[in-house]
């Protein structure tokens, strides 16, 4: 399924090449506004260095990718993996966090796992984001540090059962 639409204009399609410019800029933001209300100025520093058109293409290559779009503009995405039952992230433009488009674009990866028959999902949240999770019923394993070149993101390790 590439694609889902409903009344509010609203669509969630795998991510194409084209995409990935405003994919990093997403992230970025999210990283900045969002982000960095919860990790020390070096760390953001560090993170952001790593958000790239480069690095974001490369991971294209072993990760699902989708979009989700508002009147045909990208607001979000997210990226995962079925074969290691990861969700990587979900990215939501600070501009629209809020209003339930992180919800639906979640909805749709649980979807994608459950009609592949998967019968879990692990992620690791960044510190932000944990209580998004648990709404939708994942439940914290640990705490660990995500490394990067220089500095770690302390992030929590959650797991959901699908049923």
């Amino acid at each position: 399924m590439n694609s889902q639409q409903n009344k509010n204009n609203i669509s969630i399609k795998k991510a194409l090449d084209e995409d990935i410019v405003k994919i990093v800029s997403i992230h970025k933001s999210c990283v900045l506004k969002t982000n960095s209300k919860f990790y020390s100025k070096s760390v953001i520093k560090e993170w952001l260095s790593q958000i790239s058109i480069k690095n974001t293409r490369e991971q294209f290559k072993n990760t699902k990718w989708h979009v989700i779009k508002l009147n045909d503009k990208i607001i979000g995405f997210c990226q995962f993996s079925p074969i290691e039952k990861d969700l990587y992230q979900i990215n939501i433009s600070p501009k629209y966090q809020g209003k339930n488009y992180g919800k639906l674009l979640y909805g749709f990866v649980e979807k994608y796992f459950r009609k592949r028959r998967m019968n879990e999902i692990y992620l690791n949240s960044t510190l932000n984001a944990v209580n998004f999770y648990k709404n939708l019923g994942f439940k914290k394993i640990k705490m660990i540090k995500f490394k990067l070149d220089k500095t770690f993101v302390e992030m929590v390790k959650m797991k959901k059962q699908l049923k």
